[in-house]
C-alpha cells in the first residue's frame, strides 16, 4: 500500500546531549538538536532545538522550534516557535508571518517577513526589552502639557 504519513510530533532523528557535531544537515522529518551543531542545515522539514541544544550557522528549513539556542543565519518558510529560554540570535528570514516569542523567549537581531503582504519593505529591527512602546510614553511623573 502506500507510506503513512509523518505525524508532526514524530522525530526523524535526533542530535543528543553531550554530542557535538559540525557539518552539514538535511532531513525529510522533524530533527531534534540536544547537543551541539555548527554549520549548515539545508532544504530540511522541522528543526527544534532543545533547552540544551545549540546551532550554529546558517540553517534553512520549513519550520523551527527553539527551546535552546540558535545563532546565525535563518531562513524558515513556515512558522518559527520562541518558547521561554529560547534564544535566536542573527539574521531570521521568514516567507510567511507566523513568529510566535513566548514570555522570556529571546530574538536579537534583523527579522525579515519576505513573503508577508505588509506595507514598506518587510524588514524590522528586534531588540531585547523593546516593548514598542515610546520611551515616556506612559509616564504620569513628566506628563506636562
Amino acid at each position: 500500500m502506500g507510506k503513512k504519513p509523518v505525524e508532526i510530533g514524530q522525530i526523524g532523528g535526533m542530535l543528543g546531549d553531550g554530542v557535538v557535531m559540525e557539518g552539514t544537515l538535511t532531513f525529510s522529518q522533524t530533527f531534534r538538536v540536544d547537543g551541539e551543531f555548527k554549520g549548515k542545515v539545508l532544504r530540511s522539514d522541522r528543526l527544534v532545538v532543545g533547552e540544551k541544544g545549540k546551532v550554529n550557522g546558517e540553517i534553512e528549513v520549513n519550520s523551527l522550534v527553539v527551546y535552546g539556542r540558535v545563532d546565525g543565519q535563518v531562513k524558515v518558510k513556515g512558522s518559527v516557535e520562541v518558547h521561554p529560554k529560547g534564544r535566536i540570535v542573527g539574521e531570521l528570514e521568514m516567507s510567511s508571518p507566523n513568529l510566535s516569542v513566548m514570555e522570556g523567549g529571546f530574538l536579537e537581531g534583523t527579522l525579515k517577513m519576505s513573503g508577508a503582504a505588509q506595507p514598506g519593505d518587510g524588514k524590522q529591527s528586534v531588540k531585547p526589552g523593546n516593548s514598542g512602546g515610546q520611551p515616556g510614553q506612559n509616564d504620569k511623573q513628566g506628563g506636562k502639557s
